[in-house]
């Protein structure tokens, strides 16, 4: 993608300046960052420990990330519509509303340490409002969710191949900008808490309220309730086309097919009609009930036939939303959650290796960061040909937490040795083991 189209992309997704930002996600994997560092290091003797400790370091990351997982999982679970399990635990309201919050929360974290930017309520009103290049045009009412929470990583572009009506309808090539990662968060009113709102809005009565609610929600399955939350996970999404990440979309025609439908049915009807009725009046004044007959059965199938090219159109519009979420879908629900929680982990860990081998060729000075930031970025462009912004101050302070990094007297930053860091971590899972079993007579106590 190209620079300027790349800023077209950020201006659509909400940043008014129109300046290039690049993106903090790292799109390589760590085998590949493993290997590379572990080749710059074999210059020094230190191939063999360094890739060990990657190992060490990110063995005892998963360890984390899976008891957040477990923990998020358990605030999910009275929420998810997929669960297959008894349901023996009971909740009050204000316990839902606590794990709701909290859920929320941990889930937000997650998408930021997987590097993904949220779109904000004006920016995505704005993206659901434009026009389509697919020629596909969704409504959606968000005003039917009680929380909705929007997602992305990476900007892209797909080419659409069109026909162009101002050049006499030659095909012509097409730039979308899409998502190359989305994630949606989506939690519908409960029926009561939507009919109330109904008949303020409107000021109506309860019964109408209830129809007007429920007509709305008519394509939407029975078990589709407020109690549930629906996390969802999509890949290479046009901008353009979000509404079709909604459940509650209703398919409506764009301009041009209105134009096109109304032309040939209006067009092709009225003429069928006055010839059947000139047939008729002339079957009837030669009292011929055959002729008659076949001159109403000739009206019937004209407007038969143009009702038929109404659901045509509406079933070809089916079809490209389908095909959106059969391919384009990655997770949904709780196997969301443990992508996420993938993704985050992998992030945490690329960010890690690449701060902790820099800080171990060469401690730095506090106020001289920014230039290891820079150096990062400048090794991750010519090695991989990415360009990111590296988030050097995360990656820090978890690696200043788990005391792999310090900062000594002379306010400068220094890693332990990757034999020293190696035996720190096992030192830390040892412990961390020994305080899950603490319940177990005889281990509170335990020396690690």
């Amino acid at each position: 993608m190209n620079e300027g189209h790349l800023a077209e992309t950020k201006e659509r997704a909400g940043d008014s300046s129109g300046s290039v930002a690049l993106e903090t996600f790292i799109p390589v994997t760590r085998f590949a960052i493993i290997d590379t560092l572990a080749n710059e290091a074999e210059s020094h003797g230190d191939r063999k420990e360094i890739t060990s400790f990657f190992r060490f370091l990110g063995q005892w990351r998963h360890l984390e990330y899976q008891q957040r997982l477990l923990e998020l999982k358990e605030h999910y679970l009275p929420f998810s519509p997929d669960r297959d399990t008894v349901k023996i635990l009971e909740y009050s309201e204000d316990k839902l509303n606590d794990f709701k919050r909290e859920l929320i929360e941990a889930v937000t974290g997650l998408l930021t340490r997987a590097n993904y930017t949220h779109l904000d309520d004006d920016t995505l009103d704005k993206l659901l409002s434009t026009h389509s290049a697919h020629g596909l045009e969704l409504k959606v009412d968000r005003s039917e969710f009680e929380e909705t929470l929007v997602y992305y990583r990476g900007a892209g572009h797909e080419e659409l191949q069109q026909r162009n009506w101002r050049k006499k309808f030659k095909k012509e090539t097409v730039i979308v900008p899409t998502f190359k990662r989305l994630f949606l968060l989506l939690k519908l009113k409960s029926e009561d808490v939507r009919i109330s709102e109904v008949m303020k809005e409107k000021n109506v009565s309860k019964k109408k309220a209830t129809k007007i609610v429920r007509k709305l929600r008519k394509n939407l399955p029975k078990v589709n309730s407020g109690e549930h939350i629906y996390l969802k996970l999509f890949k290479n999404i046009p901008q353009e086309d979000l509404e079709m990440m909604f459940p509650n979309n209703q398919v409506r025609f764009s301009m041009f097919d209105k134009v096109k439908l109304g032309m040939t049915a209006g067009g092709g009807t009225v003429a069928s009609v006055a010839g059947a009725a000139t047939k008729a009046m002339s079957a009837a004044a030669a009292s011929n009930p055959i002729t008659l007959a076949g001159a109403f059965i000739g009206v019937i199938a004209v407007i038969t036939r143009q009702v038929m090219n109404f659901f045509n159109t509406r079933n070809r519009y089916m079809l490209t939303l389908s095909k959106r979420l059969y391919f384009h879908s990655l997770a949904d629900n709780r196997g969301a959650l443990t992508l996420l929680s993938d993704r985050g982990e992998e992030e945490d860990v690329k960010e890690e290796f690449l701060l902790y081998y820099f800080l171990f060729r060469k401690p730095l000075p506090r106020n001289e960061l920014h230039l290891l930031d820079e150096e990062i970025e400048t090794f991750l462009s010519n090695k991989f040909n990415v360009r990111v912004d590296f988030e050097i101050e995360d990656a820090l302070e978890r690696l200043v937490r788990d005391e792999i990094v310090t900062l000594d007297e002379q306010e400068q930053f220094q890693t332990l040795s990757p034999s020293e860091a190696c035996l720190l971590l096992e030192k830390k899972w040892r412990r961390q083991l020994a305080d899950m079993n603490g319940w177990i007579p005889g281990h509170e106590n335990e020396e690690v």
